[in-house]
């Protein structure tokens, strides 16, 4: 796969750069040499990342925590082009009576006249992230800081400033509550919150691991009331995690609803603040015993039209095939669209779009085979697809209204690489012939990641290739370079003087014969006289993708390791079912999961095994996750046991049985419904097809929250029940990422020697 390679100044100069620093080694035994300790244990190859912040309403103008500061922590505003940088709030004003000490911002929020800051301290981590800790509120002009509540009362969650900045509400122990900022009176609003059973304003684990949900509610425009998620958790079943390395174990337990069992019952509710009146919505998903109405995925309020706002929800069945976008007023609820899918809806945050009009929303969409946009009038009428043609919108920016050009980020010319785009679109009210066509901003091969200002006159953009570190520059929206943020000039100094062999981007055939992108990673000193062993790298699930033109960090660097050091050919394959190419490429697996991935694998391994440079009998196979999962299946599926010798199975979903409902229903249907593709795809149903001279290490953390420990321990037992030995590593107290301390290092390591000892 050959591409025309064309890239901005800046990078060029950052490339040649590279490249002559690297040109400038003449002989490559005199280079460092990559290290596990450098890779997995240091800071020495990790890029500079720019920090930058929350856009504000003037140019190219970011607000953001300074934690530089001497005492306390600041809140600055830093024009990104004349690098003006302003203290907007003293952060050693800070101090708090109530804990006797100067309190540290993490989090924080400006009224309308930025007179009053509500500040976000002290937080701890409920899961993924620190979504649990204490607000302050600050006058910026009397430097007064109070409280928003008693810490003693509890932890305190997604407080929220109303749009009037006369209340602010927050959700703590599972109940709303609003306080007065005029009399500092503080009032709860629900009443039923409880461990185990009802939620309010935010989630259970499996929405916020799935769904991307936390913060679980939202101001009316008009502040008189909020719009809130209400669950019922009663009916799913704890699953307990158990630490042993204490003297006497400790146990965790959470809801944990798994394929096929009982979810959380889910409404929305909207509270008058004044009276403390809720009318919940009638979504029919509330104890309503079916699967028709199931999840609500979204949910918000409709920008004011004659003073009014609606609540919008985004409401799916089980198999998260149909969905609806409803709007409700206080009187009723009406479906705005309907989508049905013979396979799976992706609910992405972007997917709805509301103008600054209050007359138009942007709505993504798969319809058409392919992720595009599409505009719509509030009452769900379509007015035009904004884009159309074979290819994925990746994320949609916005739309200038004045100008009517809408911006997005696509991967047109090729799905390993992503760029910017704009095209017209007609906001009169008449359906456009689709004769504009995109024109595309970011130049060069490789990877866009783009944050446009609120304006959409600016970008901050940070490109990267496959081992080029990522460089941000500030841009006009025409793509003009105006300055650089962080050039990563220090570690592509460093990298260039290692010898390091970059991937080479090809195509390999699938079992079916469809071309799969590719990519082979040889050592500096490959000769093709000679054979080689290959590691093959997959991680292979719905919509992913390994296989980009985009930096890869340590995994990356560890995979040059293994080329330079092992003398090993590193690949990854992206099977059907993996993302870019479209919803037919990406939904073949739907309700076989595992299956077609392991088959492509498998014809990959083949198909790399009749290269002459390659030595068929010494193929391997890696993964972490789902590629942990793969990789148990690519061994012992089909043709597997005759074409991998070793595996490496990094907390791997060993059964669709053990993981959760949202996700493994979404691809799977339910057990009940689907109990053959359930099977067919576990890799514990082919314990007794490993053969002796393969060799299979499993590693898993025992407190791992989302790939439960629980799928390690099966297909151990699976694996023992059929005589047949294997190797395992696990890490206590570890959970799905198994980090902390050198917990990294002794991994790899662990890895690399299994490959050094059987590869």
């Amino acid at each position: 796969m050959k591409h025309v390679r064309i890239v901005p100044a800046l990078f060029l100069v950052f490339a040649l750069c590279y490249a002559d620093s690297k040109a400038q080694t003449a002989d490559p035994q005199e280079s460092p040499k990559l290290t596990l300790e450098d890779i997995h244990n240091s800071r020495k190859f990790s890029p500079a990342f720019f920090r930058g912040g929350r856009w504000t309403d003037d140019g190219p103008v970011v607000t953001s925590i300074d934690q530089k500061a001497t005492t306390g922590t600041d809140i600055i505003s830093y024009n990104l082009e004349t690098d003006n940088r302003e203290v907007v709030l003293d952060g050693s004003k800070l101090f708090a009576e109530d804990v006797g000490r100067v309190i540290e911002i993490e989090g924080y929020d400006f009224g309308p006249d930025g007179k009053l800051a509500l500040l976000y301290t002290d937080s701890e981590r409920v899961w993924r992230q620190n979504t649990k800790g204490f607000y302050y509120i600050y006058d910026t002009e009397s430097h007064a800081l109070r409280p928003l509540s008693d810490r003693s009362k509890g932890f305190q969650m997604f407080a929220k400033l109303s749009p009037d900045a006369s209340s602010i509400g927050f959700v703590r122990d599972r109940n709303l509550f609003v306080v007065d900022l005029a009399t500092g009176e503080e009032k709860q609003l629900t009443f039923d919150g409880s461990e185990g059973a009802i939620i309010n304003g935010t989630f259970d684990w499996v929405y916020e691991e799935e769904f991307g949900l936390r913060d679980g509610w939202s101001w009316n425009p008009d502040s008189r009331s909020m719009a809130f998620f209400k669950l019922d958790e009663s009916k799913t079943r704890d699953f307990a995690m158990t630490d042993l390395r204490d003297l006497y174990p400790e146990y965790v337990s959470f809801r944990y609803p798994k394929a096929g069992e009982d979810n959380s019952e889910v409404q929305v509710g909207v509270v008058d603040i004044t009276s403390g009146e809720i009318k919940f919505i009638d979504t029919d998903t509330w104890n309503t015993g079916g699967d028709t109405h199931e999840y609500i995925a979204r949910m918000g309020w409709t920008p004011e039209v004659d003073g009014e706002s609606d609540v919008w929800m985004m409401r799916l069945d089980r198999d998260q095939n149909d969905l609806d976008l409803l709007f409700a007023d206080n009187s009723s609820m009406t479906t705005v669209i309907q989508e049905s899918e013979p396979t799976w809806i992706d609910v992405e945050s972007q997917k709805l779009t509301f103008l600054d009009d209050g007359k138009h929303f942007v709505w993504m969409s798969e319809a058409s085979g392919y992720n595009h946009l599409y505009l719509y009038r509030t009452n769900g009428e379509l007015v035009t697809p904004i884009t159309s043609g074979n290819w994925d919108v990746q994320s949609f920016h916005g739309i200038d209204e004045e100008t009517g050009t809408a911006y997005f980020t696509a991967a047109i010319d090729s799905p390993l690489e992503r760029n910017l785009y704009s095209i017209q679109v007609s906001l009169s009210g008449t359906e456009q012939e689709m004769t504009a066509s995109p024109v595309q901003i970011t130049r060069g091969d490789g990877t866009h990641n783009v944050n446009m200002s609120s304006d959409l006159r600016y970008y901050i953009g940070t490109y990267s290739e496959a081992m080029m570190p990522p460089v941000t520059g500030l841009y006009s929206r025409d793509g003009q370079l105006i300055k650089t943020l962080e050039s990563n000039s220090q570690l592509m100094e460093t990298l260039a003087a290692y010898t390091v062999p970059e991937p080479e981007f090809v195509q390999v055939p699938g079992a079916d014969g469809t071309p799969l992108n590719a990519y082979l990673m040889k050592p500096s000193n490959f000769d093709n006289s000679k054979s080689y062993p290959v590691l093959m790298y997959v991680y292979g699930g719905p919509g992913s993708q390994t296989v980009r033109n985009s930096w890869g960090g340590s995994r990356v660097l560890w995979h040059a390791y293994l080329a330079e050091e092992l003398g090993i050919i590193v690949a990854s394959v992206d099977n059907r079912g993996t993302g870019g190419r479209g919803k037919a490429f990406k939904s073949g697996t739907y309700k076989r999961l595992g299956q077609l991935e392991a088959e492509d694998q498998i014809a990959a391994a083949k198909y790399l095994g009749s290269l002459d440079y390659v030595d068929a009998d010494r193929i391997g196979i890696w993964g972490w996750s789902y590629g942990g999962y793969m990789t148990l299946l690519s061994l012992l599926y089909g043709d597997g046991p005759e074409t991998f010798k070793v595996g490496l199975s990094v907390a791997p979903v060993t059964d669709w049985r053990l993981y959760d409902t949202i996700y493994t229903e979404r691809y799977m249907s339910t057990p009940q419904r689907n109990a053959e593709g359930y099977d067919v795809g576990a890799p514990q149903t082919y314990a007794d097809r490993l053969q002796p001279h393969q060799k299979l290490l499993i590693v898993h953390g025992d407190f791992d929250d989302n790939v439960h420990f629980q799928n390690a321990v099966q297909m151990i037992d699976a694996l023992q029940r059929e005589n047949k030995q294997f190797d395992f590593m696990m890490y206590p107290g570890k959970n799905h990422g198994i980090f902390g301390g050198s917990t990294r290092l002794n991994v790899f390591t662990k890895l690399t020697d299994y490959l050094k000892a059987n590869l």
